[in-house]
């Protein structure tokens, strides 16, 4: 069915006349009669009879008008919506993050986001760096923010903010009255690391190893799921660590003291990356052009 066909019809029933209907559509009075048939033709029924000089509906024809116009204003409606999404003003944007981007900088920029585009829905999972890029490898996600760089073909992105490494002790311990320290130092400690596939994992074993430190030559106590997992267990006096200077910002416990790293190796940065794509919806693209101009 041509809903031109049940838009006229809906303009005739309305103004009860063909000429009128004619000259808002820009039709000449039979191509509108025509249309008119061809619907009766269609439905096998009268659908207008005249009453003096105006036309008036048929019961089958009253009908009709009311379902064609519950047509049209829903395809009134999808078109509407179809825009506002194709001007990234609605939809679903699936984003990805590891530990540090996804808990201590993603909730700001994804406020300012969604101040911009209050009905684009977002639906965010933190993992680690290694399951994020290999689910916007697959267009799972339609963008990952991971703590390091993969040579995958299949994705794209590009450096966005820097982080430093740190080292925290507990309060106790006796380096907690210094300001920085050097790697070497430490190899006597007892370490609490993050898991396999971790990006911070990744940069802290690159970090040592530029300084001759292989993860075997440490004593690594235990391995921890999450920042957050590595947090309590150096405060709880189990050993020292290396994290992020974002953790680091919202600690708020007294138990652990934060030290930076001489070597200048201990800085790296976070990565913005997503599916290599000849197109992308207008919702992706107005969130990385918010993450390249933010701060």
């Amino acid at each position: 069915m041509n809903l031109n066909l049940l838009k006229t019809y809906v303009k005739v029933v309305e103004t009860q006349n063909l000429s009128r209907t004619a000259d808002e559509f820009g039709l000449s009075q039979p191509a509108v009669t025509k249309q008119i048939q061809s619907l009766e033709d269609f439905y096998g029924v009268l659908l207008l009879e005249r009453s003096g000089r105006r036309l008036k509906t048929t019961e089958a024809g009253e009908t009709l008008y009311q379902c064609a116009r519950e047509v049209i204003k829903a395809m009134d409606k999808t078109e509407k919506a179809m825009e506002e999404v194709a001007d990234g003003r609605k939809g679903t944007l699936y984003i990805g993050a590891s530990t540090i981007p996804g808990q201590y900088i993603l909730p700001r920029l994804l406020k300012d986001f969604k101040d911009r585009f209050p009905s684009v829905s977002i639906t965010m999972d933190i993992a680690d760096t290694d399951k994020v890029i290999g689910l916007v490898a697959d267009r799972v996600l339609d963008v990952g923010i991971v703590g390091g760089w993969s040579n995958i073909r299949k994705i794209e992105g590009f450096q966005w903010l820097e982080d430093e490494l740190m080292v925290i002790v507990p309060a106790e311990h006796r380096l907690a009255r210094s300001s920085q320290v050097v790697l070497p130092d430490l190899l006597a400690e007892r370490w609490i690391f993050r898991e396999k596939g971790s990006g911070t994992r990744k940069a802290t074993e690159e970090m040592l190893s530029s300084c001759g430190i292989k993860k075997e030559d440490l004593s690594v106590y235990m391995e921890a799921g999450s920042t957050e997992a590595v947090l309590a267990a150096v405060e709880s006096g189990m050993g020292i660590s290396i994290v992020s200077a974002w953790a680091i910002k919202r600690l708020a416990s007294s138990r652990i003291r934060a030290l930076s790293i001489a070597e200048a190796c201990s800085k790296r940065h976070f990565y913005v990356i997503y599916p290599r794509q000849k197109s992308r919806r207008k919702s992706v693209n107005s969130l990385l052009e918010l993450m390249k101009q933010w701060k």
